[in-house]
């Protein structure tokens, strides 16, 4: 092996290394169940094991949320957390408590707080979880709507249920299937209620947007939030499938000069990035011309670099996504041009990441990533005396180190003669600012 061959295998083991192993793993995902309830709900058929795929994860304090969509029947809560000092194959606890987080024996919401299905949630810097509820079950055969989509804003320090915001009709239509959720918050006081969020309706490309304070919604549309033909091919454990999703997933940035943020987005069945700035979306009103010429394409990811979920760490402003295609994640710095040699595939396992389908960075520094093998759950049978799902964590830092999503210092961007002649003129420049100080 020589140097250069060397080189590139440490610093694969590295960062493979930095996930390796899994915080959580499962065959099948169990549930803390309460006393003898478990036999009870397998022998009904509120409880089928195979039946359970999770899709979502968001980490607050001391617990994780894992999400699991009513695909089929036998899911008992859609919504639940998992403690991060559990085993491995931790069980899961419905949230907000086994008495609302399930439906009743009839198969109705057990109460207002009660998440039929959904498929990923948001931690807000004011320590709220946010869902968006489809409110369906079955979704892969008999849809039945149990109760109407909604946003659903929990307090996580006592539980409580803050807000319940119940979308009209005409925001919605009759494919619309919403996926992701991202919290603008307006300025620093979260007890003012001043947010915005930002819904991705995937079955029916568009943007729904919610404020909080006006308790109010509003359905964006743009044609970039459709799906692209020619990226609609997919591979993923062996399995070739055909999808024609939308806008599937958002992220925002820091807030800007001019108080906005920009929300990065982009449709599941595409490998183009999209950029559009909320002072456009926070407008009900906004002229649709305007909203036509408000989405930014920022670049391409490449052939067979389909992405399923996003998000920005804020310690580091890089942009992760996931890349199902490629068992892996990619990241780009949004401080730099978004080209091929500025976002790398910085990871790739065709075990530990089949199917990556949700990324989430804490307010701690770390990321989380969740695989599932979604493409086994839905168009072949799964082996469930193998591990299916996953749970993988490290620190942002770690991931994006030596790569081009990495932002290094003055110093160590400037390199040869130049860089090592200017390096000398700001040490002594700095010192002789310094050092008469320390003198005096």
């Amino acid at each position: 092996m020589n140097s250069i061959a060397k080189i590139l295998f440490m610093c694969l083991f590295y960062q493979a290394a930095a996930l390796i192993p899994p915080k959580f793993q499962w065959k099948t995902l169990d549930f803390a169940w309460p006393g003898s309830e478990r036999q009870s709900a397998m022998s009904n058929g509120t409880y089928i094991a195979e039946n359970n795929m999770p899709t979502g994860i968001a980490r607050w304090k001391d617990k994780l949320f894992i999400t699991i969509p009513r695909w089929k029947k036998g899911i008992p809560s859609s919504l639940n957390f998992v403690y991060l000092n559990d085993s491995q194959n931790a069980p899961l606890h419905p949230y907000p408590n086994w008495e609302e987080g399930c439906l009743t024996s009839n198969g109705a919401a057990a109460s207002n707080r009660t998440v039929v299905s959904t498929f990923r949630v948001h931690v807000d810097r004011c320590n709220r979880l946010w869902v968006v509820d489809n409110g369906v079950t079955e979704m892969s055969k008999d849809v039945r709507q149990i109760t109407q989509p909604s946003i659903l804003v929990f307090d996580l320090k006592t539980d409580a249920l803050l807000k319940k915001y119940v979308f009209k009709d005409d925001v919605l239509r009759d494919s619309s299937v919403l996926t992701s959720i991202a919290v603008e918050i307006v300025g620093k006081e979260c007890a003012k209620g001043n947010a915005f969020a930002y819904i991705t309706d995937m079955g029916s490309n568009a943007i729904l947007v919610y404020s909080m304070k006006d308790d109010d919604a509003w359905r964006v549309e743009n044609h970039y939030f459709h799906f692209d033909p020619h990226a609609g091919v997919y591979k993923v454990g062996g399995i070739d499938f055909y999808w024609s999703d939308g806008v599937s997933s958002g992220t925002l940035s820091q807030p800007k000069k001019d108080g906005y943020c920009d929300l990065y987005l982009h449709p599941t069945s595409s490998t183009k990035q999209f950029r559009m700035s909320t002072k456009l979306l926070r407008d009900k009103d906004a002229p649709k011309e305007d909203i036509f010429n408000g989405v930014e394409i920022i670049g391409d990811r490449g052939p067979k670099s389909q992405a399923t979920a996003c998000d920005i760490d804020p310690a580091t402003n890089v942009l992760f996504y996931t890349q199902v295609c490629k068992n892996g994640l990619g990241c780009w710095n949004i401080d730099k041009q978004f080209n091929e040699e500025n976002t790398p595939l910085i990871l790739s396992d065709c075990t530990l990441m089949e199917f990556p389908n949700d990324v989430k960075a804490d307010r701690e520094g770390n990321l989380w990533i969740l695989s599932d093998r979604q493409s086994r759950f839905l168009y072949e049978a799964m082996d469930f005396d193998q591990v299916n799902f996953r749970v993988l964590t490290s620190p942002t830092s770690t991931l994006i180190q030596g790569t081009a999503c990495e932002k290094k210092s003055i110093f160590s961007r400037l390199s040869g003669s130049v860089g090592k002649e200017l390096k000398s003129i700001l040490i002594r420049a700095i010192k002789g600012k310094i050092l008469p100080l320390v003198y005096q």
